[in-house]
């Protein structure tokens, strides 16, 4: 039996919508010929819940977590109910192997006729042979795999024996809207942004930001001590960290053990653009000691060089982004001297922190941008049903939406 809608649904299962994923969905589920259902889980670790869109439908429920031979799995029903042929032409699945219902959802799926593909990272940054055999297990029954960066497929391709035609690239980004509109904001200001600086004591060419959890795996403690080493060259120099987490109580003491609490700037959690443009604006790089991952194009977004450790394989997919010498550097993981240094190159140098700023604009305005991830998924839907379709920006496609809690 013909189904009456002639859109291709499709159904994306996710732990959580953290707010950074709406514009996302928001933009996929405009496009003519897709209609989209988003199914979530709550609050994920620091990530809440981000808001229902206007052009997809989503539904809320719980993921169940449980520790199983000393490791946190997980189980999410959604995965199971989705897998419907009267409701869903296309099924896109979190690709983690801590999932107990990924390969029941699979099996089901290949049972019932319903085209799954598996979205995430493709790798860990903490490999190991089981657990990476079981997710390219995973990889290989799924009818396709969508990735963050093209590296990775690469590898999949060239390496693990992927078909070319079952693996897609959907570029993560961040909706820069919000980002444009606070920058515009506050440079349209020049004498509040100035007294904004005088007031919190930050001085041009010497002030370095970091925004994100302070959490142990960012390594925040090599940036306080860079940041002393680099006072020993400007007492002008400026750390302002801007952020809440489990980190923030030893951080401050190594401040004072290292004499620069008032150097560091701890801001605490700021989460609108509007109330951090202003830190943003008036920094002259973005240091992230290791781990990075969204932070990178955020940084960008305010036209921020970023400043990051070497070792790849322990950063976000988001690290492409990042080219050493063009929109920011790189330093040697573990080692706090050589972090000052980069720091400091791009402190001393003002010609070199225009030139990096503006290619740092330009990596989220031309290549991470919305639209390129979300043709990605266009692509993937052209593999179920054969249409080809290209991203149409999200102003063109009219405002009527389907949303629903």
């Amino acid at each position: 039996m013909l189904k009456e809608d002639p859109a291709l649904r499709i159904a994306i299962c996710q732990p959580a919508l953290p707010h950074y994923r709406a514009p996302v969905y928001d933009l996929l589920g405009a496009q003519e010929g897709i209609r989209l259902t988003v199914f979530a889980g709550g609050k994920l670790g620091t990530l809440e819940p981000g808001r229902a869109g206007l052009h997809y439908e989503t539904r809320f429920g719980p993921v169940a977590r449980l520790r199983l031979l000393g490791r946190t799995v997980s189980f999410q029903a959604f995965q199971l109910q989705v897998m419907d042929p009267g409701r869903f032409d296309l099924v896109i699945l979190d690709w983690d192997a801590n999932y107990l219902s990924l390969p029941l959802a699979l099996a089901l799926g290949a049972l019932r006729g319903v085209p799954v593909a598996l979205w995430g990272h493709g790798y860990s940054k903490s490999p190991s042979r089981l657990r990476d055999g079981i997710r390219n297990a995973y990889g290989r029954r799924a009818g396709a795999v969508v990735l963050y960066t093209r590296s990775v497929a690469q590898t999949l391709v060239g390496h693990e024996g992927y078909a070319q035609e079952r693996v897609f690239v959907a570029q993560n980004a961040l909706d820069q809207t919000p980002i444009r509109a606070a920058r515009e904001h506050w440079l349209a200001r020049p004498e509040e942004l100035g007294a904004f600086a005088q007031r919190h004591g930050l001085t041009p060419g010497r002030t370095m930001l970091f925004v994100s959890r302070l959490e142990a795996e960012n390594r925040l403690e090599l940036l306080v001590q860079a940041t002393a080493q680099l006072c020993a060259w400007d007492p002008a120099v400026r750390t302002v960290i801007i952020g809440d987490g489990p980190e923030l109580p030893r951080l401050r003491d190594l401040a004072v053990e290292l004499g620069v609490q008032d150097q560091v700037i701890f801001a605490g959690r700021i989460y609108e653009d509007m109330s951090l443009a202003p830190w943003a604006l008036n920094a002259d790089l973005f240091c992230y000691p290791v781990n990075i991952g969204l932070s990178i194009l955020h940084a960008f977004g305010y036209g921020l060089p970023v400043v990051t450790c070497d070792a790849l394989a322990a950063q976000n997919p988001e690290i492409e982004a990042l080219e050493p010498g063009l929109n920011g550097l790189l330093y040697r993981c573990g080692d706090m001297s050589h972090l000052a240094k980069q720091c400091r190159a791009i402190l001393e140098d003002q010609p070199l922190r225009q030139r990096m700023s503006e290619a740092a604009m330009r990596t989220v305005a031309e290549r991470y941008t919305l639209e390129n991830m979300v043709q990605g998924f266009l692509d993937l839907a052209q593999s179920v049903d054969g249409k080809r379709r290209v991203v149409r920006p999200l102003a063109a496609c009219g405002s009527a939406g389907r949303e629903e809690s």
